[in-house]
């Protein structure tokens, strides 16, 4: 799981690409710089608060892709095809995972 940044770890992050560049900024937090433009594009739109763990736009887009997989707690007579194939396609991943770890 990716790190969870906080609010004042995130600024201090923008700060110091303002300081010394992305690039160094990336490279000292190991975190991308697709990140750090993202953060700071958000703060000059919505303002600090807009850094607050759930409230960007990445939080929003996985909160709706996980209502989207409601078919994760039917049970499979209650699902279509297609959520069994997903269902099973879950199941091998995360036998493969846990076959590996």
């Amino acid at each position: 799981m990716a790190k969870q940044w906080t609010k004042n770890e995130k600024l201090n992050i923008i700060n110091e690409s303002k300081k010394n560049g992305i690039l160094n900024a990336a490279l000292k937090f190991d975190i991308s710089t697709s990140t750090i433009k993202r953060w700071k594009s958000e703060v000059k739109v919505k303002g600090e608060g807009a850094l607050e763990w759930g409230s960007g736009n990445q939080a929003k887009g996985n909160i709706k892709k996980f209502k989207s997989h409601d078919w994760i707690f039917k049970e499979p007579d209650d699902m279509c095809i297609e959520d069994l194939r997903e269902t099973l396609k879950l199941e091998s991943f995360k036998k493969a995972f846990t076959e590996d770890n």
